[in-house]
C-alpha cells in the first residue's frame, strides 16, 4: 500500500505525545509529512484526509481517558478509510480505556487503525520533590517509538487495502471507565516571582490565562494540564491545591516502578 504523506496530528500541551509520534513518523525514511497541530485553538478546523495518507495521532491520557479537549478537537478531523496510527502519553500509572476510546473516535471519523501504543510521559503533576516519570519520554522510548515506526512502515508496505481486520485487539473496556471530572481549581500565582513575561499565556491550549494588571486563570477553561507550570521561567506558577497535591503525593508514591511502552500492531 503506498502512502503519499504522513500527517502528525499531536493533541500535545506538554510535548509528551509530539515527541513519540514524531518518532515513530522519523523511521519511515523517504515519506514526505506534515503536522496538524491540535493543541492549540488556531490549528484546529475541518480537515479531510484521503486513502493515500497515514495519519499518526498523539494525546496524553487524563485519568485513564483521551484527554477532554483533544475529544472535542479531533472531531474536527475526517478521514476517508484513512489509515491512522493511534498512540496515547500516560504518566505511569495506566492509560486503561484510553486507547479503545481513541480508536473508536478514530473510526467514527472514517480512520482505520492499524497500529496503537501507549507510551510514557511525565506526568503533568510531576515536579522537582515528587517526580513522576520524569523526563520521559526518554531516549530509550524514543528508540522503542522509531522501531515501532519502522513496523508500521513495513506493515503498510506489505497490505494491498485495509479493512476493518487490520485494527489489532487493544486493552479497554467498553463502556470506558468514567474519566475525570472538571477540576474546580487552577494552578496558583506566585505574584512576587512572576515578572509577567506572557510565556504562560502562549502555552495554555485553551487560552485560560490572561494578562492585565496580573497573571488570571479562569477556572471554567484551565484543563489543568500544568504547560504553564513547566514553561515559566521563574516558577511563578505552581500546584497549591490541597486535592492537586494529595493526587500528586499519591502517584509519586506508587507509580514509581518504570512502565513500558506497549504497542498493538
Amino acid at each position: 500500500m503506498k502512502i503519499s504523506r504522513i500527517w502528525l496530528v499531536p493533541f500535545s500541551p506538554t510535548g509528551s505525545s509530539r515527541k513519540v509520534i514524531t518518532a515513530i513518523a522519523a523511521a519511515m525514511t523517504g515519506i514526505p509529512s506534515e503536522e496538524c497541530d491540535l493543541t492549540y485553538a488556531a490549528g484546529v478546523g475541518p480537515r479531510r484526509f484521503g486513502p493515500d495518507e497515514l495519519v499518526i495521532i498523539g494525546v496524553p491520557v487524563y485519568a485513564g481517558r483521551v484527554a477532554p479537549l483533544a475529544v472535542e478537537r479531533l472531531q474536527a478531523l475526517q478521514g476517508d478509510r484513512t489509515p491512522a496510527v493511534i498512540v496515547t502519553t500516560y504518566g505511569n500509572r495506566d492509560f486503561d480505556d484510553a486507547l479503545v476510546e481513541l480508536r473508536d473516535i478514530a473510526r467514527q471519523a472514517s480512520f482505520v487503525p492499524l497500529a496503537a501504543g501507549a507510551f510514557i510521559g511525565e506526568h503533568s503533576f510531576s515536579g522537582a520533590e515528587t517526580p513522576i516519570a520524569a523526563g520521559r519520554p526518554d531516549g530509550p522510548d524514543l528508540t522503542i517509538a522509531e522501531a515501532f515506526g519502522a513496523r508500521i512502515g513495513a506493515r503498510l508496505a506489505a497490505l494491498e487495502a485495509l479493512d476493518a481486520a487490520c485494527c489489532p485487539d487493544l486493552p479497554g473496556n467498553v463502556p470506558y471507565r468514567e474519566g475525570a471530572l472538571p477540576l474546580p481549581l487552577t494552578p496558583s500565582l506566585v505574584e512576587a516571582a512572576c515578572t509577567q513575561c506572557g510565556i504562560c499565556l502562549t502555552v495554555c491550549p485553551n487560552e485560560a490565562i490572561t494578562l492585565q494588571d496580573k497573571i488570571a486563570i479562569d477556572v471554567e477553561r484551565c484543563i489543568f494540564c500544568c504547560a504553564c507550570i513547566k514553561s515559566c521561567p521563574e516558577e511563578a506558577l505552581v500546584i497549591d491545591a490541597a486535592p492537586v497535591r494529595q493526587v500528586r503525593q499519591w502517584l509519586h508514591e506508587h507509580c514509581t516502578a518504570r512502565r513500558e511502552p506497549q504497542m498493538y500492531i
